[in-house]
C-alpha cells in the first residue's frame, strides 16, 4: 500500500477575509486559488487551505466546532535554517503587528522557537535546531512497525 503524503493542510475558519489578510498580510504568503468559502496560498512544500466553516458544512455536510475552540487543536510548524533566523522573523513579523506568546526563547529540546496564534485557531511554531541537531533521534528501521490503515 502507497503512504500517505500530505500534501495540503486545511484550516476550518469563520472569518475567510480575515485569514486571508492575516496570511498574505502578515506572514507573506502568496494567494493562489480563491472561491466562494475557499482560499489556499502559493509556497514551498505544503499547501496551506482555508474552508469557511459554514461553507464546508453547507458544500460537504462536515460539521466544524460551532465555536472557536478554547486553546488550540492544531499546529503549524516551519523549520528555519538558525536561531538567529528565529529572531528576524519575530522581529519582521513584530513589525507587521503579530501577537505572539512570548518573545523567542530556547527550550531544552535544543531548538530557538517563536510561538503565536493565527486567526483560525491554530497555533503556530517557528524553530530552528542549535548545534547538534535534533535529540531523541530514533534508528528509523528499528521504529518502523507495520501498520494497516
Amino acid at each position: 500500500m502507497q503512504k500517505p503524503t500530505i500534501t495540503d493542510i486545511c484550516l476550518i475558519t469563520r472569518d475567510l477575509d480575515r485569514s486571508i489578510a492575516f496570511y498574505t498580510e502578515k506572514l507573506g504568503y502568496t494567494l493562489k486559488h480563491r472561491m466562494p468559502g475557499f482560499a489556499d496560498f502559493a509556497g514551498p512544500g505544503v499547501i496551506l487551505a482555508l474552508w469557511d466553516a459554514e461553507h464546508i458544512q453547507k458544500t460537504t455536510g462536515v460539521v466544524s466546532q460551532r465555536e472557536e475552540p478554547q486553546g488550540h487543536n492544531v499546529m503549524l510548524a516551519v523549520e528555519l535554517d538558525s536561531p538567529d533566523d528565529i529572531d528576524r522573523m519575530h522581529d519582521d513579523l513584530l513589525a507587521r503587528s503579530v501577537d505572539f506568546y512570548d518573545a523567542p526563547a530556547d527550550y531544552p529540546w535544543n531548538a530557538r522557537c517563536l510561538y503565536l496564534a493565527g486567526p483560525c485557531g491554530e497555533l503556530w511554531e517557528f524553530f530552528a535546531w542549535y548545534d547538534g541537531g535534533e535529540p531523541g533521534a530514533v534508528d528509523a528501521p528499528s521504529a518502523q512497525k507495520s501498520v494497516s490503515l
